[in-house]
């Protein structure tokens, strides 16, 4: 399999990027039946796009102009996706995730989350950017929705509606506010951190989220799409993203990892009360080998990486008739060839100007 670079030197300042990727240990290969590919990580995590489309633009993510949406007779079903979340249960995925585009501009995803509860996986989660969160978030959680994280990368009017291209901060807090009120297990903000437009307002997120009882989380920058094309010197690495944020954390803590959740790692307020800022470092501080995720686009593709190229269409061998047997043979061959790491360090051409986050699934 061909692989991509990324990062175009040309685009801006040089970043402190590892050497190389290591590989993950062989140890735990799991019960028979499990998925695991051949660096031995055991992948139960699965991030599902139930949609390509999008209500915002945000700048990292899209062209100003917006990207197409996918035909509706390309996307899968719920009966489909369902049935996918089925067979991944039985390889032993434990977690599933709803993404997009923006999950909650597909009609009846409650629903769909109740039929996937249904299935007996009780870790159901959603990464959303909020904007229609208020009136359905007592459905959400009645369902089965357990934790969610919101797209939040400032809580500055104008630097929010700046961002994503015309979205109101205070619509979406008072979704956040909704969601906390229906009972929700966990919140959490995820803020891409872009240097010279918000980059200066982290602290501030920090505070508010603290002050709700929210986990803040910090993401670094990746070099696809749209965020490629802002180039290397819009990234800001995690070492200062927590030197902005001074003495609330403490900044000497090893980070703390969960390997059954995504790729975050937490470190502890200073001042204690249980609070914790989390960050994503892909670029700069490599999280590869303890990768336990599988995303599938909402055409039905398995992507096993952000990076990867291409992926098998699921939704091709369902609508070709073939039953979970072979569509289960079909996913594991897929995903044992697995990357060791995302190659974004790799130089030359840089193909993945030409991908979009909300295509794969954010």
């Amino acid at each position: 399999m061909a692989r991509l670079p990324i990062l175009n030197a040309s685009a801006g300042a040089d970043l402190d990027l590892p050497d190389a990727v290591p590989l993950a240990g062989r140890s735990g290969i799991g019960r028979p039946g499990w998925l695991n590919d051949r660096q031995g990580r055991k992948l139960r995590y699965l991030r599902f796009s139930v949609t390509d489309r999008c209500d915002l633009k945000c700048q990292y993510c899209m062209p100003a102009e917006g990207i197409p949406a996918s035909p509706r007779e390309d996307v899968l079903t719920f009966e489909e996706v369902v049935r996918i979340c089925r067979i991944f249960k039985e390889l032993g995925v434990t977690t599933v995730r709803l993404t997009g585009g923006e999950p909650l501009v597909r009609r009846n995803v409650d629903g769909l989350i109740r039929r996937i509860r249904d299935l007996g996986i009780e870790d159901i989660a959603m990464t959303t950017n909020a904007t229609a969160l208020r009136p359905l978030a007592r459905r959400l959680v009645d369902a089965g929705l357990k934790r969610i994280n919101v797209s939040l990368d400032s809580i500055d009017p104008e630097t929010f509606r700046s961002m994503t291209r015309g979205g109101d901060v205070a619509r979406v807090i008072d979704g956040i506010d909704a969601i906390r009120d229906a009972g929700i297990g966990v919140v959490k903000t995820n803020s891409v951190v872009v240097r010279g437009k918000n980059h200066t307002h982290l602290p501030q997120i920090v505070d508010w989220a603290w002050d709700r009882n929210i986990v803040p989380r910090f993401i670094e920058l990746m070099p696809l799409g749209e965020g490629a094309k802002l180039g290397t010197g819009a990234v800001v690495p995690v070492q200062e993203m927590k030197a902005l944020l001074g003495d609330r954390i403490v900044t000497d803590a090893d980070p703390e990892h969960r390997s059954d959740r995504g790729p975050a790692g937490y470190v502890p307020a200073a001042r204690g009360g249980g609070h914790k800022v989390g960050f994503i470092g892909a670029v700069t501080e490599n999280f590869c080998e303890r990768c336990n995720r599988i995303r599938i686009t909402a055409k039905g593709d398995i992507r096993a990486c952000l990076a990867s190229p291409k992926g098998l269409s699921l939704r091709d061998l369902i609508r070709s008739g073939n039953d979970d047997e072979a569509i289960l043979a079909q996913i594991r061959e897929s995903l044992f060839g697995k990357w060791s790491g995302h190659h974004f360090n790799v130089s030359g051409v840089d193909d993945h100007e030409h991908v979009n986050m909300s295509a794969l699934g954010g």
